[in-house]
């Protein structure tokens, strides 16, 4: 950004304003012609400065401006960019939620398949070894679903983190969006005033430049 807010309130606090040395037609009329017509070409400078210093200021508003729409879409752009990323995160929550829930599932399916069949082998003592080793391979299952499901905590610690951190980045786009749209318009009226400012001094140069004009034809006189 070209000018901080503080540097334009500064710059145009420097803008000295010359209306105080415009004389009357009647003042004018008690003088001579020579001594208005410097009197009106006094005006007239001090009206030609007064517009190059708007004018100044405004190409500075300008610029500001410029700066501050592409801080804009930069901010916004992180914006999506921030959105998108915390959309997948929560797909692959969801997704890890999901394998947790069936291993739990599994793994309960297991355990009760087992208790079952616990039950049975004092009623069916034949079956006792097929048990035994249907007992081995359903501890088995259930030692390796637990590993993963350790597993997947971890990993779900991982994305749970992430999601904080991403929260965060979205909070922290969303009030550099706000506080750059902030600035855009505090820009765009010191531009409107400018312009406005510019706009009356061009008439006023035009007014002292005719006055100027009609004196110095009579002084030549």
């Amino acid at each position: 950004m070209k000018k901080s807010m503080g540097s334009m309130k500064a710059l145009v606090a420097g803008v000295v304003f010359f209306g105080g040395f415009v004389v009357s037609q009647g003042a004018f009329a008690q003088a001579s012609a020579k001594e208005g017509l410097n009197t009106i070409s006094l005006n007239l400078d001090n009206t030609k400065a007064n517009l190059t210093e708007y004018k100044k200021n405004l190409s500075i508003v300008d610029e500001n401006i410029t700066e501050v729409s592409k801080a804009k879409a930069k901010a916004v752009e992180q914006q999506r960019s921030v959105a998108s990323q915390v959309e997948t995160n929560n797909k692959s929550v969801s997704k890890v939620d999901a394998q947790e829930k069936e291993l739990n599932q599994l793994m309960a399916d297991e355990k009760a398949k087992s208790a079952g069949e616990e039950k049975k082998i004092a009623e069916l003592e034949a079956a006792i070894a097929k048990m035994r080793d249907n007992q081995k391979k359903r501890e088995a299952n259930v030692s390796d679903y637990q590993l993963q499901i350790t597993q997947l905590q971890e990993e779900k610690k991982v994305w749970t983190s992430r999601a904080q951190i991403l929260k965060e980045q979205q909070q922290d786009v969303a009030q550099i969006v706000k506080a750059v749209a902030s600035d855009e318009a505090q820009w765009k009226n010191k531009q409107k005033g400018y312009q406005g400012e510019v706009a009356r001094w061009n008439k006023e140069v035009d007014r002292q430049q005719k006055i100027y004009d009609s004196y110095s034809a009579l002084a030549g006189k």
